[in-house]
């Protein structure tokens, strides 16, 4: 098993997680909250398979790793140095922290998750004592016993399915005692003092794995495979009173003992079979009523403690109106001042921007799910809603209203707003040229050259003021994207604008088989960016008025008009 910490200023960080998330709120597991500096979400450190990697999804600042700057995703390794927006210092470290540090790190985890104890009284012994020494295990595998170790888990794996905890007890005997046979081996030919250390460290060898037996089978693993789901409230609901919390759980075999509600990675409710009846009250978490979303999670255990699942999260907001709030720091860190903002714009929470970008993919055919829970990927849509709230864009969207409805729709069978949310996100309806771009869609002479997206085009050039021609490359080119490379999907074809179709193609080959998680599928930052582009520049044009755009009209009554 990989050992990683991240040590800062403030100390070392345990990356135990999946994801770890990195920024200045407090709701990331690593929070800069004194650095103005770094973005709210400001990066993530991921586990695959084995290996590390840093990700910079578009910050406002950057992050450099060894003085390079970070563009979508790298691969980590021991002693990188890293700056996450010009301030903030951080090294990475794998395989070479301390046994103790790494022991304070799990002390300090357990303290923040739930066990098979926090709702109950029944202790565990064995995953206690395995909990203890189990890191030094993995301290003492990543030093050069990792094979063994694995050989160990396989042991143990196989024995605990034909003979139960015994079984893995002489399963994880055997396999120490060949690594300290194979520890004492190697140090044969050297001086007495040296096969005494050899004999010192297969003995260790032989304790810390016994215990990583036990840390990795009776702590976290589970094998109940039940499923939960949250019912009631829904996406994007405000709790203002105590609220009932209604669970649909699969549990086939009755392996279920507890369902904890969690609120951002915190219990706050438990849940008992066989109703699974649990409320959440308000008024008890005052921290909450911030005007911000909050993440609600539930987490099965099974009758041993283990973790069996969690799969289902909801957004929502919390108001206590009679709890005084707690009180949020206004002034700005450091002596900056913050960038000027609409007003209006301002005031739009992340609950509209999620129900604004549902309204936003319905518009499309098809019927297709995006779950638009991920609370970074609304935060990243909020924070460039700002940019696109300027007036005049009905008025420039108007005079080109004919040539996209013709070229996407008519011609090209789309779905009416993508050459029009495009073209806002990617120009504002301004087809200036900019550099080698030009056109209501930013695309380059060269690019529609080659691609022969012109060959209706005529004499025209994208860069002519009707952009009849730019209207019809692009919606010649989109087409290929968005049928012939992502299966009649609108949003991942936005997301690769800029892309042959076949690099495209391959881009899609890194997905996974669920295309609903559309913020987990796409990872590189130029297509996160445009991304969030597009739903920040489709959410501001459709909803003008809650911009404080007051002039305005949605873009909708353009393509919506009867040809």
């Amino acid at each position: 098993m990989p050992f990683a910490i991240l040590k800062t200023e403030d100390g070392e960080v345990e990356l135990s997680k999946p994801v770890t998330s990195i920024g200045r709120t407090s709701d990331n597991d690593i929070s800069f909250s004194g650095d103005s500096n770094i973005s709210r979400s400001h990066a993530e450190i991921e586990l695959r398979d084995g290996s590390y990697y840093l990700i910079d999804p578009g910050s406002s600042n950057g992050t450099t790793l060894n003085d390079e700057p970070v563009k979508g995703e790298v691969r980590l390794t021991d002693g990188d140095k890293i700056v996450f927006g010009g301030s903030a210092k951080a090294e990475f470290l794998f395989g070479s922290a301390t046994p103790q540090n790494a022991s304070q790190g799990q002390a300090e985890a357990n303290s923040q998750t739930p066990s098979a104890d926090a709702f109950s009284s029944g202790p565990n012994p064995l995953s206690d004592a395995g909990g203890q020494i189990g890191y030094q295990a993995d301290y003492a595998m990543n030093q050069g016993l990792y094979d063994a170790g694995s050989g160990l888990r396989n042991n143990i794996a196989s024995s605990l399915a034909s003979g139960g905890s015994s079984g893995a007890s002489s399963a994880a005997a055997g396999s120490a005692g060949t690594a300290g046979a194979a520890a004492a081996e190697t140090a044969a030919g050297g001086s007495g003092s040296t096969v005494l250390v050899a004999g010192i460290v297969g003995g260790l060898a032989v304790v810390a794995m016994v215990g990583a037996g036990a840390y990795y089978y009776t702590r976290g693993a589970s094998s109940c495979s039940a499923t939960a789901k949250i019912t009631s409230p829904e996406q994007g609901e405000t709790l203002a009173k105590p609220t009932d919390i209604q669970l649909d759980i699969s549990d086939t075999d009755g392996c279920v003992a507890r369902a904890v509600l969690m609120v951002d990675q915190k219990p706050v409710a438990s849940a008992e079979p066989p109703n699974f009846d649990a409320r959440i009250d308000p008024a008890e978490h005052p921290e909450l009523a911030d005007g911000d979303v909050h993440d609600l999670s539930v987490v099965l255990y099974d009758k041993d403690g283990g973790e069996a699942v969690q799969n289902s999260t909801v957004m929502l907001a919390f108001d206590s109106r009679s709890v005084a709030k707690p009180e949020v720091q206004t002034t700005p860190q450091g002596g900056q001042t913050p960038p000027p903002q609409n007003p209006t714009a301002a005031k739009v929470t992340l609950l509209d921007v999620q129900k604004m970008s549902q309204g936003l993919v319905k518009e499309f055919t098809g019927g297709l799910a995006y779950d638009l829970s991920d609370k970074q990927f609304m935060q990243e849509i909020q924070k460039r809603t700002a940019e696109y709230a300027v007036p005049g864009y009905t008025e420039r969207a108007a005079k080109y209203r004919d040539a996209i409805n013709v070229s996407f729709t008519h011609e090209q069978n789309l779905d009416a707003p993508l050459g029009f949310i495009l073209a806002m996100s990617r120009s504002k309806f301004d087809p200036a040229k900019k550099g080698d771009l030009a056109g209501l869609w930013q695309m380059s002479d060269a690019f529609v050259a080659d691609n022969k997206y012109n060959g209706t085009c005529g004499t025209e050039t994208i860069a002519d003021p009707a952009q009849n021609c730019a209207a019809k490359a692009c919606a010649l080119y989109m087409k290929f994207l968005v049928y012939s490379v992502f299966d009649s999907d609108p949003i991942y074809a936005a997301a690769a604008f800029g892309k042959s179709p076949a690099d495209a193609a391959a881009w899609k080959a890194t997905f996974t088989a669920d295309r609903s998680k559309i913020w987990s599928n796409i990872k590189t930052a130029p297509e996160r960016e445009q991304l969030v582009r597009f739903f920040a520049a489709g959410i501001v044009a459709e909803n003008p008025q809650k911009f404080g755009l007051t002039n305005e009209r949605p873009l909708s009554e353009l393509y919506r008009v009867t040809m």
